[in-house]
């Protein structure tokens, strides 16, 4: 019997910048601060391939209308989410 391969069904984030073009990213984890939903967001091509010099973004997650809407966090969400990282980093390479 052949061997199967399961694709994962991979849902691409299209973020419309400031002056209009379109940026495609997939979610590369969750974080939760201060019983708020942040994900962290890896660039991606618009059919959903790694790009070598893309960039990475934290957004907000909320849900309107029931659709996922992903925001830009203010700078104070964007530290905190970022020192809570960190701190979980940390903590990783402790249990090692």
């Amino acid at each position: 019997m052949a061997d199967e391969e399961m694709l994962e069904e991979v849902s691409i984030i299209t973020i419309t910048g400031e002056d209009g073009t379109e940026e495609y990213y997939l979610e590369d984890g969750e974080i939760e601060f201060d019983g708020k939903r942040f994900a962290f967001l890896t660039q991606v091509t618009e059919t959903g391939e790694e790009m070598e010099d893309g960039e990475a973004i934290i957004a907000r997650v909320e849900t309107e209308d029931g659709e996922l809407v992903f925001l830009a966090p203010t700078d104070e969400e964007f530290d905190g989410v970022l020192k809570e990282y960190e701190q979980l980093l940390a903590e990783e390479v402790e249990e090692e």
